[in-house]
């Protein structure tokens, strides 16, 4: 149903997308912002950008915001379908093969991938639905609010070194920490 300020919207703006969740406020699972750099491939991990407003392609260490749900130049308004938000599951993109029904962790460039085997700080941002055979194939994840999680290298059998260790990890508040075997 057409309404006067439709139509009028319509005459000032031409055909102009109107993104209505860009103010601040309440959203409901998903968002428009500003991308801070290309992304060149759609379902790729975001991060809060530099500036207010801003999304930009996610980082392993970087804490995600969502999944831009588009591609598109610096600059460029995009949708973002806020992790811990999603009404439904999520496409993703795959660092490399992933098992379905495993966890899924943030990688470089965006993407996600399976338990990290290098040490460093992470987020658990779903579970697998679907497999994913290799880098750059999409799955489907069942989202989670992120869940920062620390990849420690194998305990060295000596209980100061490997307390000290621990302790400094557990200093960080993460929610998971991961000792690699």
């Amino acid at each position: 149903m057409t309404t006067l300020k439709n139509i009028i919207i319509h005459a000032i703006l031409g055909n102009q997308p109107i993104f209505a969740n860009v103010a601040t406020g309440v959203h409901e699972g998903n968002i428009t912002k500003t991308l801070e750099s290309a992304a060149a491939t759609r379902y790729l991990l975001g991060t809060p950008g530099s500036a207010p407003g801003e999304v930009d392609i996610c980082g392993d260490s970087d804490a995600p915001l969502g999944v831009i749900t588009d591609e598109g130049a610096a600059g460029d308004p995009v949708n973002v379908a806020m992790l811990g938000g999603a009404s439904s599951t999520l496409l993703m993109v795959a660092n490399g093969p992933i098992t379905a029904g495993s966890a899924v962790y943030t990688a470089a460039d965006g993407k996600v991938q399976e338990q990290p085997e290098i040490s460093g700080n992470y987020f658990q941002v779903g579970f697998a639905v679907t497999a994913a055979a290799s880098d750059g194939d999409r799955l489907e994840v069942m989202p989670v609010t992120p869940r920062f999680t620390i990849v420690l290298d194998p305990f060295s059998g000596t209980a100061a070194t490997d307390i000290d260790a621990l302790g400094v990890a557990l200093s960080e508040a993460p929610d998971k920490v991961i000792v690699l075997p």
